[in-house]
């Protein structure tokens, strides 16, 4: 790959298009969540190459101030690359996007979530799409991801490549001798979360297999539930469950702590564009607890403990074998490998141009 050295664009400098380099990529955008994790893993990459792309945007918000400003300011590399869903128009000759949010892409039977998004976030939806159209090659981070984007931007089938996201695993994973289930979903509607936590609860109240062999009630043998959300978000028959514990909104430096002592992760989200915590259940060896869907199988592996959401049956039987082994694979979440591959020129030969 042939690329310039150098720190990012400032914000609020129109540098000249030239002294941009060969490759560029745009860090505008969230600055949570998902978002947050691709960059702290794009950072860490940087932080070893010595051969680095040039990074604009950093503290920018995605709008069309700033998409019409950048496209100015890329006009003159070779590739461009937008890991933030929305894709460069017409600047650099070989155009590069990661499309990362399924709400952008509904099914008909999901399409009533629409109504409780901000209108703001309604509004990105076409602009994501028609400009999805202008990329050379579209990276999406597993095969539901990629089915999502196809129906909905069926001119892109040919230019569409899967890739999972990177993901350092959890290190020195150590089980408390107590059993507890990590649940690392931050409440919101589209999740599903209370309907799928009130189940857990449940079985854990009512007991089922005992992961440790032993009888006797769940509740009675003190395996506790901690949510990942205020008690404020959570109704308050769930947050006077006494196997509840809820932790607060916790950054993901932070909650490393918690997933290296959990026994288990529960992860009931199916509308996800990938699913982090899969990912991580599967790098480090922990094992997780999720609905038993093509998706959850392709990023989870051998960590996922599967079951119907539905069937309350199956649910228990999952929590029942949270003890077992599972060997860490983080092989498909490689950083190095991912970066070199999307920064690299090999991606764009493989794919079609994109619409001109």
């Amino acid at each position: 790959m042939t690329a310039t050295t150098g720190s990012a664009v400032p914000a609020g400098r129109d540098d000249d298009p030239a002294d941009l380099g060969d490759v560029v990529l745009d860090a505008a955008g969230g600055d949570r969540g998902g978002a947050a994790r691709w960059r702290g893993e794009l950072d860490a990459y940087l932080a070893g190459s010595a051969v680095r792309p040039r990074v604009i945007g950093r503290g920018q918000r995605i709008g069309p101030g700033w998409l019409l400003r950048r496209e100015r300011l890329v006009r003159g590399a070779r590739l461009v690359i937008a890991p933030n869903n929305v894709s460069f128009g017409y600047a650099g000759r070989e155009r590069r996007v990661l499309l990362r949010n399924a709400l952008h892409f509904l099914h008909p039977d999901e399409e009533h979530l629409l109504g409780r998004l901000p209108r703001s976030f309604r509004a990105q939806i076409p602009m994501v799409r028609l400009l999805a159209r202008r990329a050379d090659l579209v990276v999406v981070p597993c095969g539901a991801m990629a089915d999502r984007v196809v129906r909905h931007v069926p001119a892109v089938r040919h230019r569409i490549a899967v890739r999972p996201h990177p993901v350092t695993p959890v290190d020195a994973w150590a089980p408390d001798d107590r059993a507890w289930l990590l649940v690392p979903v931050v409440a919101a509607g589209y999740k599903n979360l209370v309907p799928q936590l009130r189940m857990l609860l449940d079985t854990v109240g009512r007991g089922g297999p005992d992961p440790a062999g032993r009888g006797g009630a769940a509740a009675e043998r003190g395996i506790e539930v901690r949510v990942t959300a205020r008690p404020g978000d959570l109704p308050p028959d769930v947050t006077a469950h006494p196997a509840l514990r809820a932790i607060g909104v916790v950054p993901h430096d932070q909650l490393l702590s918690f997933w290296r002592r959990a026994t288990a992760v529960y992860y009931p989200c199916t509308l996800e564009s990938f699913g982090y915590p899969l990912a991580e259940a599967r790098a480090s060896g922990i094992p997780i607890i999720a609905p038993e869907t093509a998706q959850a199988r392709e990023i989870a592996g051998r960590a996922l403990l599967g079951y119907q959401p539905d069937d309350p049956e199956s649910l228990a039987a999952a929590v029942g074998r949270i003890r077992e082994p599972v060997v860490a694979d983080p092989g498909p979440f490689d950083r190095t490998g991912y970066f070199d591959w999307l920064l690299g020129p090999e991606p764009g030969r493989a794919a079609g141009r994109g619409g001109r």
